[in-house]
């Protein structure tokens, strides 16, 4: 009877006292993108981010924002060989870095949907390659041989060079700070 009684009045302070353990108590600082004054994304704890700053590249997670500095987590994962000749997947190490906030020169985006840089590279690249042999094949084989490559081949691989170089710089892949482009960071502390 004594045990049931201490069951009906501790267990449910024992479960509420474990469910509030990992409840935040107040909200931590934040960082804002923002194009003039409209906020295309905010950056909070536990975000993943990628940007340079001091002309260095950070990816990774962000355990913390305080005063003024982002705190990137990045994590050195390699293939490792076992006793039995197979590799794991493994964690080396994980590094905590500090970025001020004020030296960041350039987000990346987040990646959505079809990606048009990727298919501008490829169009560029095979264009170009097949532009530059046609016009070897015009220095350096005769008109009639079977190896020559006709004009319409190298104009439309040249228009396809052009086309994919026009895509590849049309599609952003990154935020660059600036005047367009501003950091703000944010505390609800003040």
């Amino acid at each position: 009877m004594k045990l049931r009684r201490l069951l009906n009045i501790w267990l449910p302070v024992i479960i509420v006292a474990f469910m509030c353990k990992d409840c935040a108590a107040q909200q931590s600082d934040f960082i804002v993108l923002r194009k003039h004054k409209k906020t295309l994304q905010s950056f909070f704890s536990s975000s993943n981010i990628e940007l340079i700053a001091n002309n260095q590249f950070y990816s990774g997670t962000i355990s913390k924002i305080d005063k003024d500095s982002i705190f990137i987590m990045q994590y050195d994962i390699r293939r490792i060989p076992t006793n039995l000749g197979v590799y794991v997947i493994d964690t080396i190490s994980a590094l905590q870095y500090p970025v001020y906030y004020k030296e960041v020169t350039q987000i990346t985006r987040n990646k959505k949907g079809f990606d048009w840089g990727a298919s501008g590279a490829s169009l560029f690249g095979g264009g170009a390659l097949i532009t530059s042999v046609g016009l070897a094949t015009w220095l350096f084989t005769k008109k009639d041989s079977r190896y020559y490559a006709g004009p319409k081949l190298v104009v439309g691989s040249a228009i396809a060079a052009a086309a994919g170089y026009i895509l590849l710089k049309s599609n952003k892949s990154s935020y660059t700070i600036n005047k367009k482009f501003t950091l703000q960071y944010l505390s609800p502390k003040n």
